[in-house]
């Protein structure tokens, strides 16, 4: 089985995402070949809460804890990250997210 991992870009709040400028040509084939999947705030505020899901936040602590984080949001830095930190379950759908601002 192949472990699904969902993927959004988030502001702090993850309450709006911020546009960014147009996709140019090699940007829009880097996004056929991604194997995530994005979502929108409202795809992602669906499936809040329902079992088998996980959210994980990407920022720094700092941020995390000054910023706040979607509820249930564990905070997860990728460089960071060892065995065991997420679930055994291949089914399990993770959220990743993060403050990106460019």
């Amino acid at each position: 089985m192949r472990r699904r991992i969902s993927i959004v870009a988030a502001a702090a709040f993850a309450a709006a995402l911020l546009a960014g400028p147009p996709a140019l040509a090699d940007e829009k084939d880097d996004a056929k070949n991604d194997p995530f999947k994005h979502m929108t705030v409202e795809e992602v505020a669906q499936v809040l809460g329902k079992p088998n899901v996980h959210v994980y936040d990407g920022n720094s602590k700092d941020t995390y804890r000054k910023q706040g984080h979607l509820p249930g949001a564990v905070q997860l830095w990728s460089k960071s990250m060892k065995r065991g930190d997420l679930p055994e379950n291949l089914d399990a759908t993770l959220i990743f997210y993060c403050q990106n601002v460019h």
